[in-house]
């Protein structure tokens, strides 16, 4: 296939993806994580079917890797935001850090895995342990939300569980900046990694700044499009160019969005739809980068890193079970509830194989794309069955729930002025 055609065929894919999981369709269409299109990217490329070549995704990469930085600034606009209220304080810190610790436990245990399995030696046994952790440290925010909506579930336990999967998303962002940071490159080789670091989460501040100005005090629809698409791909690509994570910076510069403008939840329903459009064809080509052949004893670190995920799951759910009594009846299962991911994570493993590629990044990949799948098997199941043993199913009709995630209310579209003619 030409590398036009396979821009076409993934452009298409995500009108299709944006048709199919719109208000005027089935809601709920398609799997929470994108697995699907993970392992259609698999099939469609180098290793299975060829359609897709590295050579031509090699030609595109600037397009996926701005698509993943998009994805970025989206869960940053919406960060700390859940419908239309703002997370509590105190589940947030618990989410963000028991996603630390689920990405420091499952970096550590892969690093005794590495070495019994006789992969990877030195700088980049570590490395590679560390890159996986960061990168698996999030709980899709989807995979909860497609339970709670679904089942209509009401309660501390799915409130939780909801807020902590909205925060955890502040890990492997900022984590992914601070390891892109620990490589230096020119033109910033000549500062120290704190002050490469800084620079990143500066630029997304500055463009978050900006955007906000530029904004105004009335919000117009079309003027916003235009003014946030240049200030994400002015962001991103000084980032790039700089050596940086253009992900971490659009992520600081949605936070920063949201916390200054006065138009922040105009913006968040604005942008949300946007979201799983351009999700499936970074998925799909992040499918398509799984390679078997780079990695010795690849079937070993997969399941070496499954294992350990259950087991640093396991670890949360016992934290949950001591700071919030209702989940102790249930600890078992929100623990194995919380180890979806998602796009996030599958972004970041390709942004991070965009930037150093090698055997390495070959195995973040592998080891994401697996956790991507497991957390989808068992994910969404087990915390059904949560939230279930809780008492907190169909606490309410879920048609009262799911408008909230996805457009403004009512109320709040009477606000929103006509688009300037």
């Amino acid at each position: 296939m030409s590398g036009v055609g396979a821009l076409l065929g993934l452009l298409v894919l995500a009108y299709v993806g944006s048709m199919l999981v719109s208000g005027r369709t089935i809601r709920g269409f398609g799997l929470p994580s994108g697995a699907e299109y993970l392992v259609l990217g698999f099939v469609v490329g180098p290793h299975a079917l060829g359609m897709l070549s590295r050579s031509t995704i090699a030609s595109f990469e600037p397009v996926f890797v701005l698509g993943a930085s998009w994805l970025a600034l989206v869960a940053g606009i919406g960060y700390g935001i859940v419908g239309q209220r703002r997370i509590h304080f105190g589940r947030a810190l618990v989410g963000v850090v028991t996603a630390a610790g689920v990405g420091a436990g499952f970096a550590a245990l892969l690093y005794q895995a590495f070495g019994e399995i006789g992969v990877f030696q030195g700088s980049d046994r570590f490395r590679t342990a560390l890159a996986a952790g960061i990168v698996c440290s999030e709980t899709t925010r989807h995979s909860v939300r497609w339970v709670v909506e679904r089942h209509g579930a009401r309660g501390p336990v799915s409130d939780w569980v909801a807020d902590m999967a909205r925060a955890s998303a502040l890990v492997p962002l900022l984590g992914l900046g601070w390891l892109m940071a620990s490589a230096a490159h020119p033109p910033l080789a000549g500062l120290g990694v704190p002050e490469r670091f800084g620079t990143t989460i500066g630029i997304g501040v500055l463009m978050g700044v900006v955007a906000a100005l530029l904004l105004g005090r009335e919000f117009r629809r079309d003027e916003s499009w235009g003014l946030l698409l240049g200030t994400s791909v002015l962001g991103a690509g000084l980032s790039q160019k700089l050596g940086l994570s253009s992900m971490a910076a659009l992520f600081a510069m949605g936070l920063t969005l949201s916390l200054v403008s006065r138009h922040r939840l105009e913006i968040k329903f604005m942008v949300q739809p946007s979201e799983k459009p351009v999700m499936l064809p970074v998925v799909l080509v992040t499918g398509a980068c799984i390679t078997f052949d780079s990695v010795p004893k690849l079937a070993w670190v997969v399941a070496a890193a499954l294992v350990a995920r259950l087991v640093v799951e396991l670890g949360r759910g016992l934290v949950m079970a001591v700071v919030l009594a209702p989940a102790r009846r249930a600890w078992a299962e929100v623990a194995l509830g919380m180890s979806s991911t998602g796009a996030l994570t599958l972004a970041a493993a390709f942004t991070l194989h965009v930037r150093s590629p090698g055997a390495s990044s070959d195995a973040v990949i592998a080891i994401a794309a697996a956790s991507v799948l497991l957390g989808e098997a068992m994910g969404p199941a087990m915390l059904r069955r949560a939230i279930t043993r809780v008492g907190e199913a169909h606490a309410v009709d879920p048609q009262d729930v799911s408008p909230l995630s996805l457009r403004p209310p009512r109320e709040m579209i009477s606000e929103f002025p006509e688009p300037h003619r």
